[in-house]
């Protein structure tokens, strides 16, 4: 992946220690939102999960928000590195539509309370989220732009993707993903309709 994909998600993101007390509690955050979402999350739902202590959470952690963010930043870079994973760039330029789209439905499917939670959860939180938010954007766009330049993109006279295409297709598909989760629906269904609303998009940008 390039340099540019591959820039970091958050600012106040850590690298976890692996089981270690920042770990843990970064899951039971995870299982707190899958149990009651974040505004009914307290520290000690997120203490008692973790089995540590109050005293821990805070060595670690300033505050309830400060792990939420950090979970949701760590969670929205291995989304970008299961999608990238996802793709055989050698594949006809279709197929890797449909192979990007695939990875990103399996990722969040795996964690959708995580998934719903940043669509929906973090804006709420004003301006003190909005870094990560910003940033897991542009990261977006970074991949998608990586994704549209292969051989087959310009064999078909795609370009790399413009912004605009991206944040289109970005806001879109996460919007069909929170809604189907508010629905009770599998993330499975958006696969379809998802990957083709990418490919007529792309098929537009390339007789223009």
């Amino acid at each position: 992946m390039t340099d540019a994909v591959s820039a970091p998600v958050s600012a106040t993101s850590a690298t976890p220690d692996e089981g270690g007390v920042r770990e843990r509690l970064l899951d039971a955050m995870g299982k707190c939102l899958m149990e009651r979402g974040y505004r009914d999350t307290t520290v000690a739902d997120v203490v008692r999960t973790a089995r540590t202590s109050r005293r821990s959470f805070y060595q670690e952690f300033d505050d309830k928000q400060e792990c939420f963010v950090e979970l949701l930043g760590n969670s929205n870079a291995r989304l970008i590195t299961a999608i990238d994973d996802g793709v055989d760039r050698g594949a006809d330029w279709q197929t890797q539509v449909r192979q990007a789209v695939g990875a990103y439905v399996a990722a969040c499917e795996e964690h959708p309370e995580t998934t719903w939670s940043w669509i929906r959860e973090l804006p709420a939180l004003g301006q003190s989220a909005r870094a990560v938010q910003l940033a897991s954007i542009e990261s977006f766009i970074a991949l998608l732009v990586f994704l549209t330049d292969t051989e087959q993109m310009r064999a078909a006279g795609i370009e790399p993707m413009s912004r605009e295409i991206a944040l289109i297709i970005w806001g879109g598909i996460r919007e069909l993903a929170a809604s189907t989760l508010e629905q009770g629906a599998s993330l499975r269904t958006i696969e379809e309709p998802a990957a083709a609303a990418c490919i007529a998009l792309l098929a537009v940008h390339a007789h223009q």
